[in-house]
């Protein structure tokens, strides 16, 4: 089978001190070339180190396009027929404005691309356009580049996967802590539907340490190709699948199920909601006991099992129940049971159906007046509903898989999205937790597992409970707290909103 032998320059970098920096970030790139790499990634800010309070403090290790890095590594480049991917510090030759940027130079020796950070650092770096370039051809397909941070947020490497990119190459300085990169790059990997290696470095900079820090390399699925790590400098190896001469990504098939014009909220500008609750003239916000139960589709179906679930689990104290669906051929009695459940024990409760053979899922919610609302698929808008103290967004598990869903029901207004789905496995559940990043908790259950997340807190990971079949699992969340949302609205709305 051909491979792409992809390499990465796990640099132990020391602050400040480029000349040591160069030195063997050159040895290990010329050496990963000589091995028959035929992408070469280095780390972000790989000559100058990372952490610096401002504008002055960066200014001796500031470097043009033209600069020393970027003019030692072409040879290589060149000698090799290779392509050499180096993050660095960026001094604009017409402006004076510093970038953390990522150079990309081609087997030609020549610069293909310079990348600038669009979540950059506030104390000295300008912040790139979100309408820039990122992307380059290779034999294998098109590879696009980020830095570090930009991953963070769904909707930008969302912008590179409609974009057309294959393989997504991220120079990183993130250390491992109370989020560990590794997840976000395999979440980033899976709902895109693309190859994603990140090359994070080693060592102690000024403000940190990386001894710590994960290099890694994810498939289309989700897969795990590479994870490694090193104290010291080191190159790690990947070979990538070819199919054909090129890579085999998924990014097509993760895309067909976005519907643009129901994520068309998305470009508001929020910057004047300071209130959200009289903003939108929501609920208002109090203490809310929401819990998930896992179990098999008869638990909807055989005489009291639904009443007993409630009872059980002392689910009739909470305000929100979210269940698996049941089978799609039984959805009348299903239905009668979710209403009536809803109403005699005064609890909203979420469920739904599935259809085994086509995998088509409904959502169904039972307001505590036995009303009945269902998500099917066909619904070409949002499901938002109204309860006491919250606004709820019903989403399938496929929606809930693209980051431009989560971030429109957040800007109208929602705490909280409810989802119940037949077949949730290990990375469904990495997935629909990181959505949560885009400022709305979020609640899933299925026959095997369910869980309840909400929304990190900086740079933290979400909070998390969750169940395996036959139990649940409760969270009290604070939906005072969950309104006061923090956007990046720094994304291309354009290419996010364009029906393909």
């Amino acid at each position: 089978m051909e491979r792409l032998k992809l390499a990465l320059v796990h640099l132990d970098v020391r602050h400040g001190d480029a000349v040591r920096n160069r030195s063997e970030m050159l040895s290990l790139t010329e050496k990963a070339a000589a091995s028959g790499a035929g992408i070469i990634v280095n780390t972000e800010l790989a000559v100058s180190g990372y952490s610096f309070s401002s504008r002055e403090e960066i200014a001796g290790l500031v470097e043009t396009k033209q600069g020393p890095t970027i003019s030692a590594l072409k040879p290589i480049a060149s000698r090799y027929s290779c392509f050499v991917v180096t993050g660095y510090p960026e001094k604009d030759e017409e402006t004076g404005i510093y970038y953390n940027s990522t150079a990309v130079i081609g087997p030609e020796g020549v610069l293909l691309l310079n990348y600038r950070k669009i979540t950059a650092e506030v104390r000295w770096a300008c912040s790139g356009s979100p309408l820039q370039n990122n992307m380059f051809s290779t034999p294998w397909g098109t590879v696009g580049v980020m830095i570090c941070s930009d991953t963070y947020y769904g909707a930008i490497p969302r912008m590179s996967s409609l974009k057309g990119v294959d393989l997504l190459l991220v120079p990183a300085n993130w250390p491992g802590g109370s989020l560990d990169p590794r997840e976000l790059w395999q979440v980033r990997a899976r709902e895109n539907g693309f190859y994603l290696a990140a090359c994070n470095r080693s060592g102690k900079d000024k403000t940190m340490s990386c001894e710590d820090a994960w290099s890694c390399v994810y498939g289309p699925d989700g897969e795990k190709i590479l994870e490694a790590w090193s104290c010291e400098s080191d190159i790690f190896y990947a070979d990538l699948p070819l199919d054909g001469g090129k890579l085999p990504a998924l990014r097509e098939k993760q895309l067909e199920t976005r519907n643009p014009s129901m994520f068309a909220p998305i470009y508001l500008d929020m910057r004047y909601a300071s209130d959200l609750t009289s903003y939108y003239k929501l609920p208002e916000p109090a203490q809310l006991r929401i819990a998930c139960h896992s179990s098999g589709p008869e638990a909807l179906l055989s005489g009291t099992m639904l009443e007993n679930i409630i009872e059980n689990y002392g689910f009739q104290k909470t305000d929100i129940l979210v269940l698996p669906p049941g089978r799609g051929d039984d959805r009348e009695m299903v239905c009668e049971r979710l209403s009536r459940a809803a109403k005699e024990y005064q609890v909203d409760i979420c469920s739904g159906f599935y259809k085994k053979n086509n995998g088509v899922e409904i959502v169904a919610f039972a307001g505590k007046n036995g009303e009945l609302a269902l998500r099917t698929d066909k619904d070409r808008e949002l499901t938002i509903i109204d309860l006491d103290s919250v606004r709820i967004a019903l989403l399938s598990k496929t929606e809930l898989y693209h980051p431009e869903t989560v971030i429109a029901c957040a800007k109208q207004g929602c705490d909280l999205v409810l989802c119940s789905s037949a077949v949730l496995d290990d990375l469904d559940q990495k997935v629909l937790g990181a959505r949560t990043i885009e400022q709305a908790a979020v609640a899933v259950s299925g026959h095997d597992r369910s869980f309840i997340c909400q929304p990190p807190e900086g740079h933290h990971r979400w909070a998390e409970t969750s169940a395996d079949r036959g139990s649940g699992c409760v969270m009290t969340l604070d939906i005072g707290k969950l309104r006061e949302k923090n956007y990046f609205d720094r994304i291309d709305y354009e290419i996010l909103l364009k029906r393909r």
